[in-house]
């Protein structure tokens, strides 16, 4: 379940920085910091013009169902599976789009975001 959490912070950081509208108690310099961090994950993707759409449609898919579950009453387990089925599915439909090393790229930011919010959340 803990890992549910560190996997689901880490792409609710992106939440904020796509605008779905979710309720979240991250601070505005918090907010800021996401921002940048997200506008050179873009970059850093470079994405064509072709898939730049594609992949806004596939993350605004995935924090739908991210807001979904959180305002869910299902069982811990339940919100872990349906969590775990959305990123697979993100990573699926992701790996269909992106180039090899533009996938490998969106992984290593993946794991990035998970590791500092496990080390912030052991110092926090």
């Amino acid at each position: 379940m803990k890992k549910l959490f560190t996997i689901a912070f880490g792409l609710v950081l992106l939440l904020a920085v796509e605008g779905v509208q979710a309720q979240s108690k991250m601070t505005e310099e918090q907010k800021e910091e996401a921002r940048a961090k997200y506008e050179a994950y873009q970059e850093k993707l470079a994405l064509t013009d072709e898939q730049a759409p594609k992949v806004e449609e596939i993350n605004l898919t995935f924090y739908e169902g991210l807001s979904e579950l959180r305002n869910s009453n299902a069982s811990r387990l339940k919100k872990y599976s349906k969590f775990k089925a959305l990123d697979s599915q993100r990573d699926k439909d992701m790996k269909a789009i992106l180039t090899d090393d533009q996938y490998e790229t969106y992984q290593e930011f993946k794991k990035e975001s998970r590791d500092e919010f496990k080390s912030n959340r052991k110092n926090g």
